[in-house]
């Protein structure tokens, strides 16, 4: 009997995959701030920001919770989670 070999998903769970997206987008921001100082490349560096602006804050007297998330996206930091989930694939 040949034994039963796993799959790549069960290798690579998809905290693994977020973790690497994380990464990635990271280094695309990184990468999209160096670039975008010049002028025919400053096209990379335009970002959109989504998210709660300014956030929220709820008083409740013993205490202040404030709750707020933006999300800021460009064309670097998307070539960056492509790159990333490239990776996994081949992980």
């Amino acid at each position: 009997m040949r034994p039963v070999k796993p799959s790549k998903r069960a290798r690579n769970p998809w905290w693994v995959l977020a973790v690497i997206a994380i990464a990635g987008a990271m280094l695309g921001s990184v990468l999209a701030n160096a670039i975008g100082q010049f002028t025919y490349l400053s096209w990379l560096g335009r970002s959109v920001a989504v998210g709660l602006s300014p956030p929220v804050v709820v008083d409740l007297g013993v205490m202040t919770v404030t709750m707020g998330f933006t999300l800021r996206l460009n064309l670097a930091i998307l070539l960056g989670i492509l790159v990333a989930a490239y990776v996994f694939r081949m992980l």
